[in-house]
């Protein structure tokens, strides 16, 4: 039973108490375009009455947003301890602006997106079943025909990639691409300039409206 499982503890120090930092939490904003937004990239329209293993799903797909968007917080903690004076000064300043061009990472986001592709190109399909062996060989044989079956998915998820094709996928890699570009990198950032603020004992603006629309 759950009530069995220890909860995670962590060290104290792995995120700031200043300014309720370590509070940081921009799920009202995740779930407003979770709906508006999300959803109607990753389902058909229609009714499938499958309400309750819809529910289920989108908890799932919801902490697992929440999970990777607030990780921002460890990546703000990691970013102000290599250069305290400047997220200071920046926050003491108000220049929202300046602590997002610092914490910017563009090499990193490139290679996140590009990642993001290659695996919706990769795992959003059926494996290649036709090209593995069917009865029992030689060990030798058989180990040449799954690698080859790897390597034959890899190339069409290449082929994927180059053409944004969508055949006998459940969803585009451009859609998973644009998700991360428009939705998990810009909020995840969003979370990190708001802890830098507390952090470092400043108000932050209030960018909810502004920025979402909340």
């Amino acid at each position: 039973p759950l009530s069995s499982l220890k909860p995670l503890t962590f060290p104290p120090e792995l995120l700031s108490p200043v300014g309720n930092a370590n509070e940081v939490n921009f799920n009202s904003v995740l779930l407003k375009r979770y709906i508006n937004e999300v959803i109607p990239l990753i389902t058909s329209p229609g009714d499938d009455d499958q309400y309750g293993s819809s529910v289920l799903t989108d908890t799932l797909i919801l902490q697992s947003l929440s999970k990777r968007i607030h990780y921002g917080k460890f990546v703000a903690e990691s970013k102000f301890l290599s250069d305290p004076e400047g997220y200071q000064k920046l926050c003491e300043e108000g220049d929202v602006d300046g602590v997002m061009s610092l914490l910017t990472n563009e090499k990193v986001e490139e290679k996140v997106l590009k990642r993001s592709k290659i695996k919706a190109a990769t795992y959003g399909r059926e494996p290649l079943s036709d090209a593995i062996p069917t009865k029992s060989g030689e060990k030798d044989s058989s180990i040449r025909d799954l690698v080859a079956a790897a390597a034959a998915a890899a190339a069409n998820a290449a082929v994927d990639i180059m053409g944004d094709g969508d055949v006998g996928m459940k969803l585009k890699p451009s859609v998973v691409e644009g998700l991360y570009r428009d939705l998990i990198i810009p909020l995840t950032k969003e979370v990190e300039v708001e802890y830098l603020f507390r952090r470092c004992g400043c108000r932050c603006p209030d960018r909810k409206k502004e920025i979402w629309g909340l």
